[in-house]
């Protein structure tokens, strides 16, 4: 899913450079145990970091360029089994790691099974839901610390595979690969799948509605169904309004609805695009104010005092810097590489892009986290490393996009040639007329009964064919044909005209 290429794109994309390099430079003084004075070690790792970066874009984009592309039907099963590999392959990293099961409070205690029942003291939703589920599992199952350990894993094995399509409605199927091999292969996933916490029933929530906001996106480029799309505007930012109830993070999930206005579409109708933006947002404030008046009437309490709850217990508490250097492991620095490479990657396109989204939502949580803007049992970690993840595959495939926008990789189902070329011939093709070869080919008998798989090898095909240069008729007269002239009468010369030899006398000296 792409987005216009506009100043607002160059100046997100000059934050985003900002921001890296205040990210390496933190690494280097947390390298060099530095934190006065003039900070060498940062400026070297800095330095080195942006040379290593270009010689990767560098020598990586010469190889893809000799990367041929893939058969469509070659790519969706090499898709499958790649997808179904990491799942499989994940969940057997966390069952072999449960001996190392832990818990980041007593919700064990909270949760199981007694005659008194549950007794739950916290106002934040997410955690209530967790404690919940954990309790009807219990009266399943029994008071077993395994049976929630389990849990956990299906839930953060569901989010994943939630997760992948999400990222591969709004990025493509590169992306998605790339953010779904972090979320199950990395150390610091696998310790999160093994750990008692409400952050894996929140990341299911938050994907799921991720997804659901993609999918209206991805239809909104579409020509036709403008009633499902006025449909799926509310329900948005409904379900956006629920997440962020459950917790405030869950309201960074109005960022990808923000950029419905500069989405590249095949029709230009911003006015309509942007009242559903403002209908999303209506939704959105009508929804959480409801559920803050139901949880006020259910508790005995009052409107406002339940909403001043909300806001005591997600206002800022001050700036933390701490989390970047508690949280960070080898995956890390892999993780940020590949994000940074976007630094580069962004120019590759002309005349779109996908980053901005990535961009914004990374950051967003991030000063979430920087402020204190979240609460020591939902911290908002995995929801950044999921989008760090996101960001990461978006800037490491770009490299892979070929002269004009279009990517290595082929068309997905369910996606168009339009939606994933550049600012090249795709989108002429998307926003201008009908070439007439197109028209032809569309009024032959068959062409209404051909399914989606072959029309979409038949655009394949088209778009591979050299383009062929048409010559107009030249307005201009041309020069008459030459007309060889050959004599046809006999010549029948004077014997005095025969004599080729000229008589010289010898005293002649005109050679001189």
């Amino acid at each position: 899913m792409n987005y216009r290429k506009n100043a607002v794109s160059y100046g997100i994309w000059a934050l985003y450079l900002m921001c890296m390099g205040v990210v390496f430079s933190f690494m280097g003084m947390a390298v060099g145990h530095q934190s006065a004075g003039i900070p060498y070690t940062a400026l070297t790792v800095l330095v080195l970091a942006a040379g290593v970066l270009f010689l990767a874009y560098f020598l990586i984009k010469r190889f893809s360029a000799r990367i041929g592309k893939l058969d469509p039907g070659r790519a969706v099963l090499a898709e499958g089994i790649a997808v179904a590999a990491f799942l499989a392959v994940g969940m057997i990293l966390r069952l072999a790691a449960m001996e190392g099961a832990g818990e980041e409070a007593a919700y064990y205690e909270v949760a199981k099974v007694t005659e008194e029942g549950m007794r739950v003291q916290l106002v934040q939703g997410s955690v209530y839901y967790y404690l919940c589920l954990l309790n009807l599992l219990f009266r399943l199952v029994g008071n077993k610390w395994t049976a929630g350990i389990v849990l956990q894993i299906i839930l953060q094995t569901l989010g994943s595979a939630t997760a992948y399509f999400a990222v591969r409605c709004l990025a493509g199927r590169g992306p998605a690969l790339v953010s779904l091999s972090f979320l199950t292969l990395a150390p610091g996933s696998v310790r999160e799948g093994i750990t008692y916490s409400p952050k894996m029933l929140y990341f299911c929530v938050y994907v799921l509605i991720l997804l659901v906001i993609a999918l209206y996106l991805g239809r909104s480029v579409k020509p036709g169904g403008e009633a499902l799309t006025w449909m799926l505007a509310p329900l948005c930012g409904a379900l956006t309004a629920f997440a962020g109830y459950m917790d405030i993070v869950g309201f960074t999930l109005a960022i990808p609805l923000l950029g419905l206005p500069v989405l590249k579409r095949e029709r230009r109708d911003t006015l309509r695009w942007t009242a559903q933006l403002l209908l999303s947002i209506l939704a959105m404030a009508g929804v959480f104010c409801a559920l803050v008046l139901l949880d006020s009437s259910m508790s005995g309490s009052t409107f406002e005092r339940v909403l001043g709850a909300w806001g005591v217990t997600y206002g800022p508490k001050g700036a933390d810097y701490s989390f970047f250097f508690q949280e960070g492991g080898y995956e890390t620095i892999l993780l940020l590489m590949m994000m940074a490479l976007g630094v580069f990657t962004f120019m590759r396109r002309k005349n779109e892009e996908r980053f901005s989204p990535w961009i914004i939502l990374v950051l967003a949580i991030t000063l979430m986290r920087v402020l204190g803007i979240v609460t020591p049992n939902m911290n908002g970690s995995f929801q950044m490393f999921f989008a760090m993840t996101g960001l990461a595959g978006v800037a490491f495939c770009e490299l892979f996009v070929r002269d004009g926008g279009r990517t290595q990789e082929s068309v997905g189902p369910g996606e168009t040639a339009a939606e994933d070329s550049g600012g090249g011939q795709g989108v002429a093709a998307a926003e201008g007329p009908v070439p007439r070869e197109n028209k032809a080919e569309n009024s032959t008998p068959g062409s209404a009964v051909l399914t989606a798989e072959e029309k979409r090898v038949r655009t394949e095909k088209k778009q591979d064919e050299p383009r062929q240069v048409q010559l107009i008729e030249n307005p201009l007269p041309l020069p008459k044909k030459h007309v060889k002239k050959v004599m046809d009468y006999p010549i029948t010369p004077d014997a005095s005209q025969m004599h080729y030899d000229v008589e010289v006398d010898p005293n002649d000296n005109f050679d001189f």
